[in-house]
This record gives structure tokens, sequence and C-alpha cells, in this order.
């Protein structure tokens, strides 16, 4: 995913982050981008409507960084629910890792990497539904090894 912080700066430093104001939105607060040097702002809006503005850019960001059809994508309107995600919850010691579908993954001592539960998790996900955007995606790799010429 694109640097969240560069998201957010990018919509605050956009000609129009969001669209222009409705009369009774002025009479509320309102956050302004002041123009360098000068005390003209650039543009003015209500907090919760930037705050929409900000969320919709880093949403789309995020969707850049999935595969079109992937089942791992967020569930919404056109996106088929996957059962599978690795869900990883602590205890006193250990990061115990599971499958939303219920399996048990295994387990990880919390001063060690999780590594071993990811690769655990993605074996289970890739036996029990297979993801086909994933499959076609690495199926049309070019089939030379890494280093060959």
């Amino acid at each position: 995913m694109a640097d969240r912080l560069e998201v957010i700066r990018k919509v605050l430093v956009a000609g129009q982050p969001v669209r222009p104001l409705l009369a009774y939105e002025q009479s509320g607060p309102l956050v302004q981008l002041l123009a360098s040097h000068t005390t003209l702002p650039t543009w003015q809006a209500p907090p919760t409507l930037l705050a929409k503005a900000i969320d919709l850019e880093l949403v789309r960001a995020e969707e850049k960084d999935i595969p079109t059809g992937s089942s791992t994508s967020a569930t919404g309107p056109g996106t088929a629910f996957t059962p599978h995600a690795l869900v990883l919850t602590r205890d006193e010691h250990d990061f115990v890792g599971t499958c939303r579908c219920g399996r048990p993954v295994g387990r990880a001592p919390q001063g060690r990497s999780v590594d071993g539960l990811v690769g655990l998790w993605e074996q289970h996900a890739a036996q029990a539904d297979p993801d086909a955007a994933w499959v076609d995606a690495v199926t049309s790799l070019h089939p030379t090894s890494i280093g060959a010429s």
C-alpha cells in the first residue's frame, strides 16, 4: 500500500480535495489550507467532509495493491467473501494463529517472527480454497528460473 501519510498529504495539498461547499456548511467549523506567504485560503472544508475525502483516497490506495478478482480483497459490493484469513491473537507468551474458517494454524513466541504462521496459513488457504486471481498471475509468469539469462 502507498504510504498512508503520503496519501493524506496529497489530499490536503490538492487544489480542491472536496466538493464545493453548501451554504449551511459554512456556518460550522471549517478547515482551511492557506496559500504560501498569504492569508488567502486555497480551499476550505468542514472537518467531516475532509475526513471523508481522506478516507476515500486511503481506500483507493489500498485497492490498488489488491489484484482484481482476488478473494483476499475487501468484502463489498461485487466482491466475494473469503472464509480464509489469518487471525493472530496474543496470549501470555505466544501469538496464536487461527484461520477465520476455524482451523488452528499454530503458535509463535512473541519475541520471534510470525512468518512461520503466515506460511502455514498460506498452505492451508491454498489447499482449502485456491484463489483463481493469484493462480492466474503465477502461471502467467515467465517460466525461466531466477538468475537464468
